[in-house]
């Protein structure tokens, strides 16, 4: 299978569909998060929290097959780089498996029991899980543009406390806004009330700080990130990246001054997804790249599989992907009517 192509181009294939596949988990999973991040701040009774909940719960889990497809593909595609991922980064990987479960849990069980009690308490653990995943993948990828403490060898000589440099928390925390503009922005989409209008007001607000945190985010990388700029020097066409982003991203703000939620929404997805972009174009051909010396990173092509391996994969891909898509699509279609104020869960 495939055999027309070399193990270094199947190799870049799979760089190219690793980077896609994680580009949209961080945006079809985004409004969730982002939900789960403002649901104890702006639902003030069980009718708006049922609303919230009923506006995400027929499709996080869906969502969800993309990070399963982007660890699945890093697990198959490029061993090397999963394991030393899960070496370096033991504890920031548990957390985030933690809130993964802990939001999942929150989410499917708050309608399910009437005690105030434990409403409460899932409610905070859907926050708690939401900022959990939002701050570990935005401090992990920061670092991963940024460049780990890897010295010869494939030797990690880091700390947990310095995976936490100015950069990486920068770049977590515009993580967490723009997850929260996509929430506020959704649920804005998806309800009418009292919660649609709060939520509204609120992506104003936050389409502006995004905007303005993106410039400082993109700025630094380019400034501030030696060897950010290897590939773009290289390959020129590379600086539409961070200029849509840069576009995109004030579209957001256009729109949701506009009262235009959905174009909002989808100019804040494409930020999201340009801005992960602009980091991974930089990294390539590495996959962990080191901060010590270029050289003592892991690349793709040591990283990587077996032609047959990555052969059968990209069949695979070729396959279940387009499912996987026509599947969220039927579900967005199908669960697309908005939120009406009711006590119910109706899916």
């Amino acid at each position: 299978m495939f055999d027309f192509l070399t193990h270094d181009m199947l190799t870049v294939i799979w760089f190219f569909l690793w980077c896609v596949i994680w580009g949209v988990y961080f945006i079809v999973d985004s409004f969730s998060l982002g939900a789960g991040l403002l649901a104890p701040f702006i639902a003030t009774d069980k009718v708006q929290m049922i609303q919230i909940q009923r506006s995400v719960g027929p499709f996080w889990g869906g969502n969800e097959v993309w990070l399963i497809l982007a660890a699945g593909g890093t697990f198959a595609a490029f061993p090397l780089v999963f394991s030393k991922m899960f070496t370096f980064l033991y504890l920031p990987m548990m957390l985030l498996l933690i809130g993964l479960i802990a939001r999942g849990i929150s989410v499917e069980y708050l309608h399910k029991d009437e005690s105030p009690r434990i409403q409460k308490a899932l409610t905070w653990g859907w926050f708690v899980g939401s900022l959990l995943i939002s701050l570990v993948l935005g401090v992990a990828f920061a670092n991963f543009f940024k460049g780990l403490e890897i010295a010869s060898g494939g030797v990690y000589m880091g700390t947990l406390l310095g995976l936490f440099s100015p950069y990486a928390l920068i770049g977590s925390i515009l993580f967490v806004l723009m997850n929260v503009t996509s929430g506020a922005l959704w649920i804005s989409i998806k309800t009418e009330g009292a919660i649609a209008a709060k939520a509204g007001d609120l992506a104003k607000k936050s389409t502006l700080t995004v905007l303005v945190l993106a410039l400082v985010y993109l700025a630094y990388s380019f400034v501030g990130i030696d060897g950010f700029t290897i590939n773009y020097s290289a390959t020129p066409a590379l600086y539409l990246l961070p200029i849509l982003a840069v576009m995109t991203t004030a579209l957001a703000v256009f729109f949701a001054k506009k009262d235009r939620e959905f174009p909002a929404f989808c100019s804040n997805l494409l930020a999201l997804l340009f801005v992960v972009q602009s980091g991974l174009a930089s990294i390539y051909p590495y996959m962990l790249k080191s901060s010590v010396s270029p050289e003592y990173g892991i690349d793709i092509f040591e990283a990587a599989s077996s032609h047959m391996t990555l052969s059968i994969m990209l069949g695979g891909a070729l396959v279940f992907v387009p499912i996987v898509i026509i599947y969220q699509l039927w579900a967005y279609t199908l669960f697309r009517e908005k939120i009406t104020e009711i006590e119910q869960v109706g899916y």
